[in-house]
């Protein structure tokens, strides 16, 4: 069922993402990452960014990405990319910050690469809402039936790249960590 959602709504999230603003979500909503540490996403410039949402409670592609991002976390830490990874809920409901602590753990998410991240669901439902992110509910209770999509930002915060996951999502996500250098001043 998520494969179709992500695949039925390609084009329409594609238009949107067309006018979705770069890195900024209008608002600044704020989250808070699996340190307890409160941020914007206006706050990650100066470094590529790749950012993806997960329910932690999904059974199906969720755990799968997060196995990618965290193998891609790994080799960009051993590379000293300046790529940074985030991971963010899509169901802050059931997701609170110690959750997606907990799940930071249990992939081995170093806080300086790759960030999980929650916070208060009007913040987190604008952030989804901006970048056309689809989250509904499932038979479950949670916001488990949802798009798969991946956004890569350059270092200037502009959209760059929308990925679907795949089982070669981390040699994707490596490919473009090597080739976005970071720049300051946006």
């Amino acid at each position: 069922m998520r494969l179709a959602i992500a695949s039925a709504s390609v084009l329409l999230i594609a238009a949107a993402l067309q006018s979705a603003p770069a890195i900024a979500v209008p608002g600044a909503p704020h989250l808070i990452d699996q340190t307890g540490r409160t941020f914007t996403l206006q706050s990650l410039r100066g470094r590529p960014l790749i950012v993806t949402f997960i329910s932690a409670h999904c059974t199906d592609a969720c755990p799968l990405v997060n196995a990618q991002f965290s193998n891609a976390a790994a080799e960009i830490a051993r590379k000293g990319l300046s790529t940074r990874l985030l991971t963010v809920t899509l169901d802050p409901e059931h997701d609170p910050p110690s959750l997606m602590a907990s799940l930071a753990k249990r992939f081995g998410a170093d806080p300086k690469y790759w960030l999980l991240a929650s916070g208060r669901r009007d913040d987190v439902d604008a952030i989804l809402s901006a970048y056309g992110v689809i989250a509904r509910l499932g038979k479950s209770g949670y916001r488990e039936a949802h798009s798969t999509f991946v956004y890569v930002f350059g270092s200037t915060g502009k959209l760059e790249k929308t990925m679907l996951a795949s089982t070669n999502l981390s040699e994707d996500i490596l490919d473009e960590a090597r080739a976005m250098k970071p720049e300051a001043g946006w």
